[in-house]
This record gives structure tokens, C-alpha cells and sequence, in this order.
């Protein structure tokens, strides 16, 4: 059973370096193809798990229990959204208004859409999938080195390649030319709002790994001055991969002009400062020092980036105009359908009726809210026990930082990268970019598998 384990763990390092590859994994085929892969890869972990169980299987299953029991109602609860008849009254009403102007019976459902809810679904169990396996061999201190550095370099590449592409003046995704965003760095992914977030997730995990490669020559008695040559140092000589992931990673956060993914981006990378600094992996005046470069980071960066980050700025108010109507309508919808919702992932049909001149008729494939997003398709009491889901998840990573004496880099990149997303979801949804969930649930589940003492393990 040890090769199917590490076939298992290698299976889930392609999908970190493939995902982004296809357009973020934003099509179809791409996203089908990746829950499949993910399903694979859970069904040979579970035969391995009960063929030849391993050392703390029964602990990892009780620490998992409270996420797990509270996410298995909202898949429970879409189901039934894409179940014929399976709740008459809980129906939408278009179903009956349909089986009347046809005259003849028609199967009812939840969902507006059940074929877009069931697609929707799929990508819901890949996501839970990767969190749930990253987690488990995550736990191995051995395999969180390999899985975090292989992270790292993945999105190194995707940088790099996106900064050729930029720089070469190629308006260009792989091989195609881009129907939108000329001007911006995307890398592979065709919105830059999204790339934004994968490359702010890059950089605070660069950041992190820096740190604690450096961690013993900044613990040293010597001054400031002394410390930061012997960092500088130990950087060159060992740090490469960390230093490479900052400047590639940085520089392409910048060229998104993405104002979203910037300001969701410092957010992350000062969260992961400050965890640094109660790991006491940083001492207190690096950190300060710390937190100090970044701001005059962050203006050289504004700087540096074009008038188009300046314009993205200027323009925020009209954006915001037509945003917030927006919001106001899902809203809207929303109280209309509090608990039902119209159907997970139907948010483009089930938002037509809601429009207003005010927004303009445009579609809206997506609300650029996550959160209004997924209480728009299953309702509010799925939204919040997926919020719950997280928060349990995040308090523990929390936990980890404060109580665990060593390797406390996993959890604090997850809280960073917690909190980036978090916060980059309330304007846009780069969550729901196959890719991006992806990379952000995998983290998510390492710093999960890592937030335990060895003690505890």
C-alpha cells in the first residue's frame, strides 16, 4: 500500500502543477477532468487507508469530524436541489408555470438549472477533495516540505511565464490571444483579478519560507545591523527559491493592476508577518522591520506598476456604482429565497429576472461576491455553515501558530492565505476558479494537517 500512498501524494502534486494551466482549469472540459482526477486520487487513498491502516488514522478522522459534519449537509442539501421531485415543496416555481404552458407533467426541482447545480457540485467535492488529502499527508513532516516548496515553485513558473508573455508584448494566453485584460498580466489564467490572488498566495507563501530559512540567523544576540547582513547572506546561499518566489511573484501581483488582488495581498502578507512574529519565529524588531519594508514596498510597488493600477483606482467609484446595484438585487433575490436558494452554480439564469436598467443587461455570469454568489444558488443557512466550515478550520491554524514550537510556517500561510481570499471574495471570485480553489484548499489543508503538536500527532 505504500505505492498506492505515494502515487496518491505525487497524484495530488501534478494537479497543483496543472491546475492552473488549462485558463485557471476555467473551462468544462478542464474542470471535469480535474474532479475526476481528485476522485481517483481519494478512492486509491481510502482503499490504501482500509487495506493497511496507518499510524493516527483514528485521530485524524476525529479531529476532521467537526468540518466534515458540518460541510456534509450543504453536499447533502445541493443534492436534493438537483433531484427531481424529491421536495415538492420547495420546488421553483417555474417548473409548474412550465408543466401549465406545456400541458403536461414535468419533473420539479429546487434548482432553476439541476444540470448546472450537479456541475457546480462536482467542483465543490474536488475542492473538499484536495483539502482532505492535503491534510492527511500533510501531517508528515516530511511530506509538508516537499508539498509546500513544490507550491512554491509552481508558482514561480506560472510568474515567470506570465512575465515573458508581458514583457514580450504578447497579448497571449498559451496560444491563444486574449479576448480581454490586454495590457495586464494574466499568466495562464484569463482574468486578472484571479491570477492576482494565485500570485498573492505565491508570495505569501515565499515570504514565510524565507523566514523560516532564516529564522536562526534572525534569532541571533547580535545587533540589528549584524542580523540583517547575516539574512542577507544565508539568503544567497540557501533561500533562492523563497527570494526567487518574491521578486517574480511580487512584480506579477503588480502588473495584474489588479486594485483587488493588491489590497487582498497586503492584507495576507501582513497577516503572515504578525503570525510570524507570535511563532517567534522573527523576533520583534525584525518583524517591525519588517512590516516597515513592505509598506514602503507596497508605494514603490503602486509606483513602479503604471498609470493603469492609478486609473483602476481613479475609475473605483463608477465601478462601485454598478457593483453595489448589483449586490442590492442579489440581496434582493435572496431574501425571496432565504433557505431554498435557486440552485447552486446558477447564479447567470437565475440572475436574469433580477436585473435592472441600473445595471445594464450585460450578463452576469458570476456576482463577483463569492459569499452573495453561493447564498444566491443554496441559500443561507448552506452559506453560513460553509463560513462555520471555515472559521473551524482557520481557528485551528490559529491554534497552531501559537502552540506548536516548530514548522509553524504551514499555519500561518494558511491564515495569510485564508485571509486573502476571504477578502478578495467580497469584490470578485477568484474562490471559484478551479485553479485557484484548488491551490487555496491545498494549503488550507496543510497548514490543517501541520496545526498539530507532535504531542497531539
Amino acid at each position: 500500500m505504500n505505492f498506492v500512498r505515494r502515487f496518491v501524494f505525487y497524484g495530488l502534486l501534478a494537479l497543483i502543477a496543472i491546475a492552473p494551466l488549462p485558463f485557471g482549469s476555467n473551462r468544462p472540459w478542464a474542470w471535469s477532468s480535474l474532479s475526476l482526477w481528485v476522485g481517483i486520487l481519494v478512492l486509491l487513498d481510502a482503499v490504501a487507508a482500509f487495506a493497511d491502516p496507518v499510524r493516527g488514522e483514528s485521530r485524524f478522522m476525529k479531529r476532521i469530524a467537526i468540518p466534515a459534519v458540518l460541510f456534509i449537509p450543504v453536499v447533502i442539501w445541493i443534492v436534493i436541489q438537483a433531484t427531481p421531485d424529491i421536495l415538492p415543496a420547495a420546488a421553483h416555481p417555474m417548473w409548474g408555470e412550465a408543466a401549465a404552458q406545456l400541458g403536461r407533467d414535468m419533473a420539479a426541482y429546487v434548482s432553476i438549472d439541476p444540470e448546472l447545480t450537479r456541475d457546480a457540485l462536482m467542483v465543490l467535492l474536488a475542492y473538499a477533495g484536495v483539502f482532505w488529502l492535503a491534510a492527511r499527508y500533510g501531517r508528515d513532516r516530511g511530506n509538508a516540505v516537499t508539498m509546500f516548496k513544490f507550491f512554491v515553485a509552481v508558482s514561480i513558473f506560472y510568474a515567470i511565464y506570465g512575465l515573458i508573455v508581458f514583457f514580450g508584448g504578447w497579448e497571449t494566453i498559451l496560444w491563444y490571444e486574449k479576448a480581454a485584460y490586454k495590457g495586464n498580466l494574466t499568466s495562464t489564467f484569463i482574468n486578472r483579478n484571479s491570477y492576482a490572488t494565485y500570485a498573492a498566495v505565491g508570495l505569501i507563501a515565499s515570504v514565510t519560507m524565507l523566514a523560516s530559512m532564516l529564522a536562526r540567523d534572525a534569532r541571533s544576540d547580535a545587533d540589528v545591523r549584524e542580523i540583517i547582513r547575516r539574512m542577507a547572506e544565508g539568503a544567497l546561499a540557501k533561500a533562492w527559491l523563497p527570494m526567487l518566489g518574491l521578486m517574480t511573484n511580487g512584480t506579477a501581483l503588480m502588473l495584474t493592476h489588479s486594485r483587488a488582488g493588491f489590497a487582498s495581498g497586503l492584507i495576507g502578507i501582513f497577516a503572515a508577518v504578525v503570525g510570524l512574529l507570535f511563532s517567534r519565529t522573527l523576533p520583534r524588531k525584525i518583524a517591525i522591520w519588517s512590516i516597515a519594508g513592505l509598506v514602503c514596498l507596497s508605494v514603490a510597488g503602486y509606483g513602479l506598476s503604471g498609470d493603469i493600477l492609478e486609473q483602476r483606482f481613479d475609475r473605483t467609484e463608477a465601478d462601485q456604482v454598478v457593483r453595489f446595484a448589483v449586490y442590492d438585487r442579489v440581496v434582493e433575490a435572496i431574501r425571496l429565497a432565504p433557505i431554498t436558494g435557486y440552485g447552486y452554480g446558477t447564479f447567470e439564469p437565475g440572475f436574469h429576472r433580477f436585473k435592472q436598467k441600473s445595471i445594464g443587461w450585460a450578463t452576469w455570469d458570476l456576482a463577483h461576491n463569492s459569499y452573495l454568489d453561493f447564498g444566491f444558488g443554496a441559500g443561507v443557512i448552506a452559506l453560513l455553515l460553509c463560513l462555520i466550515v471555515f472559521i473551524v478550520i482557520g481557528s485551528k491554524n490559529v491554534s497552531g501558530i501559537v502552540r506548536r514550537h516548530r514548522d509553524q510556517i504551514y499555519p500561518i500561510t494558511a491564515f495569510g492565505v485564508c485571509l486573502t481570499v476571504a477578502a478578495h471574495s467580497f469584490w470578485d471570485f477568484s474562490v471559484q476558479i478551479p485553479a485557484m480553489g484548488i491551490c487555496f484548499l491545498f494549503l488550507l489543508g496543510l497548514g490543517w494537517g501541520q496545526s498539530y503538536s507532535s504531542s497531539e500527532k
